[in-house]
């Protein structure tokens, strides 16, 4: 079952400890995305970044406390990922990515997007093509497979933009069918790691 923050109580009737954790990391600006991507993640996670970039205004930029987004995450919903990689993109306020576990498929996406990018050195990585369930009339799917065609496009060109790896390697691993997983060397030498804390 997928966890659920719980953002509704207050310290007088008492914080769950993964719900303390997260407010008070929030307090170091340190935002935890730990689950599926959907569009409750899309609210606690991308509306945070533009909160910080609020109290910011009008501080140059290096002088901003970065916001720190730790990932560890399996995916999830393109469409919501993408709206969260354009709060990362969009910000002033640098954004750096921390990878401590594993960073896939959407998850993978969202991490390419940061600023600046670490990783612990027992980190893992995928990348696959993105899939969705189409049923229907076949008007009906040949309009879902357009579009998986236009999201796909947009995946792979913030990958190749973002990080060194070539826009052929992808081809290969969506001609074989497979899932891409490599580790945090590979991750470095591919543009995708800045740094292994």
């Amino acid at each position: 079952m997928k966890k659920k923050l719980c953002f509704e109580c207050d310290e007088s009737k008492g914080f769950g400890v993964l719900e303390k954790i997260y407010l008070d990391s929030l307090k170091d600006r340190r935002i935890v995305l730990n689950q599926e991507i959907d569009s409750e993640v899309f609210d606690l996670v991308a509306m945070q970044i533009k909160k910080f970039n609020k109290e910011d205004e009008g501080k140059p930029i290096e002088e901003r406390k970065p916001i720190e987004l730790h990932i560890n995450s399996v995916g999830g919903s393109v469409y919501d990922g993408f709206g969260l990689i354009s709060a990362i993109l969009s910000s002033k306020t640098p954004v750096h990515g921390y990878c401590d576990g594993y960073v896939m498929s959407m998850g993978f996406a969202i991490y390419a997007s940061c600023h600046k990018r670490f990783a612990g050195r027992f980190s893992n990585f995928m990348y696959h093509e993105i899939s969705t369930m189409a049923w229907g009339k076949n008007t009906e799917i040949e309009e879902i497979t357009k579009e998986n065609r236009r999201l796909a496009k947009m995946y792979d060109d913030l990958i190749v933009e973002r990080t060194n790896i070539k826009q052929n390697k992808l081809n290969l691993v969506k001609k074989g069918k497979k899932d891409w997983f490599f580790g945090v060397n590979e991750a470095l030498d591919y543009g995708l790691v800045h740094e292994v804390i």
